[in-house]
């Protein structure tokens, strides 16, 4: 049957290691998983996860599955106790005598992560993206871009010009290989599409701080740069279902079923988009818009690992709609190596367990879950991206 555990992996879509996570309490990293509210508000603090927590909230951290998964998966690779105190200790340990450069190359090399998709505008060269190990290639992010030219142009013209030019500088000078968007939290993918005369009407009041206005400006920002990105050749990243996180908006506004209406369009049709977060909690929709649509992709973000108390069951969801050439493997990670590290290592089990099971019910023949399985965790991003073996 299957074993991918030798099999490379790909992280699709990640974020930059933080220098404060060398060392950690146990309940900190247990926190590394919560993409919820806390209930302590500080001020000065604008995410809601970093808030204070009263011991009533402590208590659920370490309970959470995907916590339980960690705590698992760690002790397997330290040889210790599977306790939540134990492995922080050990990883304490680690980075202390090693760096979280080290720690992280350590945690890398026993998942086979050979390269990381770096949500981050950074130069390549920046020492914060030396942390994660092993080669790198960026995602330009959209918003902050958006935002400073929104400021900084006169009318909607201008802002279009600028950005595409800024688009284009990243992509043909820069290295960068797509671009990562929030259109869903932002704008909401139901939303009518915009074109340049109407966003031109809504320019001045988007420029002075109108949210409806804002939300006219960028929906046309982001059509434009759908059909740029045909001519430039790089894909466009956006976050679909519950992104890891709440807004100020519907969450419902992110299931992709709400993108059929743009992607239905011909003058998109050859625009390849990917779908990160693969639509969670709407698995199946994004798998069916795989598979209804010639260049949408699924990535299977945040999905892995935060699911990973029923990851078979989320992988089944997208596996049985998509063409299997068309998903990829994501963590979402940020600050410490272990949320990278731990998606590829649920992937894994969760690729093999799909792919075992259809070989096993005769519904895939052995090779052809093999080659399956190889392509969900490496080849198809590097195809993407022109990477090499």
């Amino acid at each position: 049957m299957p074993d991918f555990n030798r099999c490379p992996v790909v992280d699709n879509h990640c974020h930059v290691l933080e220098p404060e996570k060398k060392t950690m309490e146990p309940i900190w990293l247990a926190r590394e998983f919560f993409h919820g509210i806390a209930d302590t508000p500080i001020p000065g603090v604008a995410k809601p996860k970093l808030w204070g927590a009263t011991d009533d909230l402590l208590f659920h951290f370490p309970h959470m599955g995907v916590v339980l998964t960690v705590v698992c998966q760690l002790a397997m690779v330290f040889g210790c106790e599977p306790e939540l105190s134990t492995v922080t200790a050990e990883r304490n340990r680690r980075t202390a005598k090693v760096g979280l450069a080290g720690y992280a190359k350590m945690l890398y090399e026993d998942a086979g992560i050979v390269c990381s998709v770096m949500d981050s505008n950074l130069p390549i060269n920046d020492p914060i993206l030396d942390l994660t190990p092993g080669p790198k290639i960026r995602l330009l992010q959209m918003d902050p871009l958006f935002k400073t030219l929104l400021a900084s142009s006169g009318s909607y013209a201008e802002l279009l010009r600028a950005f595409q030019a800024g688009v284009e500088k990243a992509i043909r000078q820069d290295g960068f290989v797509g671009i990562k968007s929030h259109l869903g939290e932002l704008v909401g993918f139901g939303a009518a599409p915009v074109e340049a005369d109407e966003a031109e009407r809504h320019f001045s009041a988007a420029a002075a701080g109108d949210g409806e206005a804002f939300k006219k400006v960028y929906m046309a920002i982001w059509l434009a740069t759908m059909v740029q990105a045909q001519e430039l050749k790089f894909p466009i990243h956006i976050h679909t279902g519950i992104t890891g996180g709440l807004w100020n908006g519907p969450v419902a506004n992110t299931d992709p079923f709400l993108l059929v209406p743009i992607l239905r369009q011909p003058r998109f049709l050859l625009t390849r988009l990917v779908l990160l977060h693969a639509g969670h909690p709407w698995m199946q929709h994004a798998g069916m818009m795989a598979h209804t649509f010639p260049h949408v992709w699924v990535d299977m973000g945040w999905t892995t690992p935060w699911t990973s108390q029923r990851i078979v069951a989320c992988y089944r969801d997208v596996i049985g709609l998509a063409p299997l050439s068309k998903l990829m493997i994501g963590s979402g990670g940020h600050g410490s190596p272990e949320v990278s590290w731990l998606a590829a290592k649920t992937a894994k089990i969760a690729v093999g367990e799909v792919l075992t099971d259809s070989v096993r019910l005769g519904l895939m023949c052995e090779k052809d879950a093999e080659k399956a399985g190889r392509m969900i965790l490496h080849d198809n991003a590097a195809r993407m991206y022109g990477l090499h073996s």
